[in-house]
């Protein structure tokens, strides 16, 4: 199977406008064979040695149609699939799930979904995910509330001309335009034992907690009455994930455990603040139930613990 096409697509699709630090991911099958982005990889690696995962197409299947061995078998291959491999298993023989700012926009309001497109609920990723893709009908995309975008297509060119006219919809829905997009700020990273921290622009307090996954995974919140060296410190030893860690009055750190985790969580949060800015009051966060759910999954845990982050 010729998997250069999909790489090539990954690059293109590799930028903070298209996807945030390690999220995303990209497929393309046979009969035999499904090569999807391993977990934790980025978009514009996938030509990296064990970035792309490769999996039995009928264990995939089999694993979502709701055979338990089959569920185990599918994650326990090296490189690990991504923890999205269930939607990468529907028909299609390219699948395409980014987070475009322009549809997160709008999938981070009530406004309707661009026509011809279906409107999926908030849902866990992973299986529930991909059932709630299969309940929504019969389509070449999906619109997933508080989380991002799904094209299948015959080709890559044609899953990134859907990808880039979708987001283009999206966008002009909320009078945003094409080229309008956060600046990643230059990375000032310090190392602290057992980790790095980088300091991130103030939030202004008030504002609504995560709007999509990664978000909650790469950019969750750890309050703190000061920022410290002893408090970052602290943080990642009781808990060595990324995140952020903020005072009262909005100030904030990056914290990882190493330079890559470091540079997914500035990305993330670069985003999110640029999401929050833009919608203001029209911004509809993740449930807090779900936004727990979501950090408790192992396959999340596995990403945030991670080597690649």
């Amino acid at each position: 199977m010729n998997v250069q096409p999909l790489i090539q697509l990954g690059q293109q699709l590799s930028g903070l406008a298209w996807v945030q630090g390690p999220g995303g991911n990209l497929s393309v099958k046979n009969s035999q064979t499904l090569a999807v982005k391993a977990s934790g990889t980025r978009l514009g690696d996938l030509h990296a040695p064990d970035a792309l995962a490769r999996v039995p197409m009928q264990q995939a299947q089999a694993a979502l149609a709701g055979d338990p061995a089959a569920r185990v078998a599918l994650f326990q291959h090296t490189p690990r699939p991504s923890l999205e491999t269930w939607l990468h298993a529907l028909p299609g023989r390219y699948i395409v799930h980014t987070h475009p700012l322009g549809v997160l926009l709008l999938a981070c309001t009530r406004l309707p979904a661009p026509a011809g497109v279906a409107d999926v609920p908030a849902a866990l990723p992973g299986r529930e995910l991909a059932l709630a893709l299969l309940a929504a009908g019969d389509v070449d995309a999906w619109l997933l509330r508080n989380h991002g975008l799904v094209v299948r297509a015959g080709s890559a060119r044609q899953a990134l001309q859907r990808t880039r006219a979708l987001d283009r919809a999206c966008r002009a829905a909320l009078g945003v335009t094409q080229h309008a997009a956060p600046r990643l700020p230059a990375i000032a990273a310090q190392a602290i034992p057992g980790g790095v921290i980088a300091p991130l622009p103030p939030q202004p307090p008030g504002r609504p907690s995560y709007l999509f996954p990664d978000a909650a995974v790469l950019g969750a919140q750890t309050s703190v009455a000061q920022l410290t060296i002893a408090a970052a410190t602290a943080k990642l030893a009781l808990d060595p994930r990324p995140g952020v860690l903020a005072t009262p009055a909005g100030e904030r750190w990056a914290v990882a455990r190493h330079a890559a985790q470091l540079r997914d969580v500035v990305e993330v949060v670069t985003a999110h603040d640029w999401l929050l800015d833009q919608l203001g009051a029209q911004a509809v966060a993740l449930p807090p139930a779900m936004t727990a759910a979501i950090l408790a999954m192992p396959a999340e845990r596995f990403r945030q613990l991670g080597s690649a982050g």
